[in-house]
């Protein structure tokens, strides 16, 4: 019996998993409301100027809040934070509320945080690619970040 061969689809997903990244939580608020989404789909553009992207399933429910909040924020996670990845990639963990109230949305213990405007929106399939330009960078404390790679958080050595 001859298997099925997997679907471009499923092989991209397959290659794309032994590609290391770093995980992020990219957030942004609308009035009352805040929202968080965790993303490894993040890097820098440009320096001049300073500009940063992420891309975004138009089914997440982050996407419109940020379509109108024309702001948001990438933080980057440290070691130790898988907790906060899982929660804001879909299994929400009762009661926890780990970012700020702030216009711009900053999440406690992050290594950074890129407070960023929406600069540029492009199709990119599924996803808008969404182009930030950085406003202000918060550092956090100087600790290790946490990686994403063949479907597992890891450690740098």
């Amino acid at each position: 019996m001859k298997t099925a061969e997997a679907s471009l689809s499923d092989q991209l997903r397959q290659v794309m998993s032994l590609w290391p990244s770093g995980v992020t939580v990219i957030a942004a608020r609308h009035g009352n409301e805040i929202r968080g989404m965790t993303a490894s789909s993040f890097t820098s553009v440009s320096l001049e100027p300073p500009l940063v992207l992420v891309c975004i399933n138009e089914t997440a429910h982050l996407w419109p809040l940020l379509e109108k909040a024309g702001r948001f924020t990438v933080n980057l996670l440290a070691e130790g934070y898988e907790h906060t990845s899982a929660h804001f990639a879909g299994r929400p963990i009762e009661g926890y509320k780990p970012l700020s109230s702030e216009e711009s949305p900053t999440l406690k213990g992050a290594l950074a945080t890129l407070h960023c405007q929406t600069w540029a929106v492009y199709p990119g399939g599924t996803h808008k690619i969404v182009v930030g330009k950085v406003e202000k960078v918060t550092m956090g404390e100087n600790t290790r970040p946490l990686l994403y790679w063949n479907r597992s958080y890891r450690q740098l050595p």
